[in-house]
């Protein structure tokens, strides 16, 4: 294990026997997705290069359209908006019916 701290993470003998073997399971297991995710980074950039490479007159938002804050606004308007309508549906139905039951017992 401590040849895997040094070798993936890192990790000199003092910082990795500082840490418990959950902690140091756990910074394996981020280690191996962050591969994945500089694995997955660089074959989205291959597959851009081949769009680009195929394309006539490529333009940037042909091969990359940056999220904009407008979409997730646009959701949080949206379930703002589901959450009025089922208050609004729920305010049509009475409890009373439970709070008499309650007293009654």
């Amino acid at each position: 294990m401590l040849a895997d701290g040094w070798r993936y993470l890192r990790l000199t003998p003092t910082e990795f026997y500082q840490l418990t073997p959950r902690e140091f399971q756990i910074m394996m297991r981020m280690e191996r997705e962050h591969l994945h995710d500089e694995l997955e980074r660089a074959a989205r950039i291959a597959l851009m290069h081949e769009q680009a490479a195929r394309a006539k007159r490529p333009k940037l938002s042909d091969l990359y359209k940056r999220p904009t804050d407008e979409q997730s606004d646009k959701t949080l308007a949206e379930k703002a908006e589901a959450a009025n309508h089922a208050q609004e549906w729920l305010s049509q139905f009475t409890f009373e019916a439970r709070k008499k039951n309650k007293e009654r017992r």
